[in-house]
């Protein structure tokens, strides 16, 4: 195994280790095109005058768009859930994603109301409430999709 600081962040498993590395070259790569396009759109046709707050908040998509990129591509490539192949396996790994749903809704609830304290008006209590629901529901939606690709990819293997 090669020494990195990115050994934190990837699985254990070798060939979802080489998937997410290819997903995080990709993005790299996407980055830097889209970069490139930017600068020789705003330095040689457009003259956009960009300030430094533009600047700074486009430099701070970048990370954002690297790890959302990497993100989607892992849920979407079905490799999260390699012990799905059957129903009776999908059905038990279908209510451990709610458990974690509800278990990191949770967390986040109690986060928000840290950070935020106790509302004091009827709009803060909406969105102290609202927002763990939307981040909940996404999760498992993802968890959900995550689950599906396995499942169907396990099968189709199996094949």
């Amino acid at each position: 195994m090669i020494h990195s600081f990115l050994n934190v962040f990837l699985p254990e498993d070798e060939y979802k280790r080489l998937r997410v590395l290819y997903f995080m070259a990709e993005a790299a790569f996407l980055i830097g095109a889209l970069l490139t396009l930017g600068s020789a759109l705003n330095n040689y046709w457009l003259e956009w005058n960009f300030g430094a707050t533009e600047v700074t908040f486009i430099l701070m998509l970048v990370p954002m768009f690297m790890a959302g990129y990497t993100y989607f591509r892992y849920i979407f490539s079905g490799i999260e859930h390699t012990e799905v192949s059957n129903s009776q396996s999908y059905k038990k790994e279908r209510r451990v994603a709610i458990k974690h749903a509800l278990s990191v809704g949770v967390i986040f609830f109690i986060l928000l109301l840290i950070v935020k304290g106790i509302p004091s008006n009827y709009g803060e209590g909406i969105d102290l409430i609202a927002l763990p629901i939307v981040f909940t529901l996404l999760y498992f939606l993802f968890d959900l999709i995550s689950l599906k690709r396995s499942a169907k990819k396990n099968t189709d293997l199996e094949d």
